[in-house]
């Protein structure tokens, strides 16, 4: 049985001393960096744009720590604790963009959408020696990799896992608070190569496309993050030393939360449906993509530095459920390599309209059968110094 909450970030409670308690005690890994992002995103989700943005900045000071540091070395898996992945940092750059944006401090905004598409470059560029040093090595980890055949079948893989549309769109709606559509004219062109069919975007194309003087009505930018992202848990490996001896190599993969929520759609007094939700980050697909590109580099370097044979036999026993494999015990792998940023959603989706005077709305919730999951009433809080009017929602998905 699933319960769907959707709660108004404008109304969440301030100052909830048992909620942080909660968070400091059982959402938070050991890890500084995800203590500091999991905490900014839970400020973030309260409405406290100025201590969520303080959390968001200590987590990139820690990660910048390690930007020189070589991409795969056995220390950072085995010592080091978890300093974020390539998506993490970006994320990270993007709620931050959001935080400004919610306090009207549109530049600072605009600084942090150029950093995470600074990042979002630099990580691909990266990554793509080794991706590809390591296709003409694949051969030899087929059977491992196939342990994975269903997690990487569970998700888009066509989805970029260094770029998507997400800062893209942030950063023109930044423009277009200083009336610069040609500059978000090309950030919205941007989004379309990592989202080709989005309506949404599609959208916002022809309206930044159009006459500056047709875009001086105030339009409503609704932000959604949606249920729970995947969690990472470790799959046994059989392995050979050079002594011919057998040993166990434990290796991390993902656990993936199915979702039942299909859309989320604004309807207008007479119950027209006025606009659609379009998702702007797979998270799922985020992070189990970038997990699959540096995957064979990963295994090679454990072999390596560890000084074993990867044997072509794998588990014995493999179950229809990825998450039935997988074991908690650290043996090559640090408890670290489990950690992952786990408050972050599944997706975030957006919905964008030009609401009419004296028209009332509403947020319906649809699942994958056309069941209404979720009705209220769209409650609009525009700043007046703000373009456009801006909320974010967090939508939790819980499975008893």
């Amino acid at each position: 049985m699933q319960l769907f909450i959707i709660v108004v970030l404008i109304y969440l409670l301030v100052g909830c001393k048992s909620a942080s308690n909660y968070l400091h005690t059982t959402l938070i890994p050991k890890s500084e960096f995800l203590k500091k992002t999991e905490l900014g995103l839970h400020s973030f989700h309260q409405s406290k744009h100025k201590e969520s943005k303080k959390y968001f900045q200590d987590a990139v000071d820690i990660y910048r720590i390690d930007e020189d540091k070589p991409l795969v070395a056995l220390s950072d898996i085995a010592v080091l604790e978890y300093r974020g992945k390539g998506y993490d940092k970006v994320l990270l750059h993007n709620y931050s963009a959001l935080n400004y944006l919610m306090m009207g401090e549109i530049e600072s905004a605009k600084v942090e959408t150029k950093n995470s598409n600074f990042i979002q470059k630099n990580e691909r560029f990266k990554f793509y020696d080794k991706i590809e040093k390591f296709k003409d090595e694949k051969e030899q980890y087929t059977n491992i990799l196939d342990i994975y055949e269903q997690l990487f079948k569970s998700v888009d893989l066509t989805h970029n896992p260094y770029q998507n549309p997400f800062a893209y769109y942030v950063s023109a709606l930044l423009y277009e608070e200083d009336n610069q559509y040609t500059d978000a004219y090309i950030d919205i062109k941007n989004a379309l190569k990592y989202h080709h069919d989005s309506k949404i975007l599609k959208d916002k194309l022809q309206l930044y496309k159009s006459d500056e003087q047709t875009n001086t009505k105030k339009r409503v930018e609704l932000f959604f993050d949606i249920g729970k992202s995947p969690t990472k848990e470790q799959v046994k490996i059989s392995v050979k030393t050079d002594k011919n001896r057998e040993e166990m190599l434990y290796l991390p993969t993902f656990k993936l939360y199915k979702s039942k929520i299909d859309k989320i759609i604004v309807t207008d007094s007479f119950d027209k449906i006025v606009a659609k939700s379009s998702v702007l980050s797979d998270i799922d697909a985020i992070k189990v993509n970038e997990f699959k590109e540096m995957l064979p580099s990963l295994i090679s370097k454990l072999a390596t530095e560890s000084g074993k044979e990867i044997l072509i036999e794998t588990l014995s026993q493999k179950s229809s459920s990825v998450g039935a494999m997988f074991k908690t015990i650290s043996t090559v792998y640090s408890q670290n390599s489990l950690q992952t940023w786990s408050t972050l959603p599944k997706r975030i989706e957006v919905i964008s309209f030009t609401p009419k005077k004296d028209v009332s709305y509403r947020l319906k919730i649809i699942d994958k059968d056309g069941k209404i999951l979720n009705n209220k009433k769209l409650q609009l809080n525009c700043i007046k110094k703000k373009k456009n009017c801006y909320q974010y929602y967090l939508i939790k998905e819980h499975t008893k």
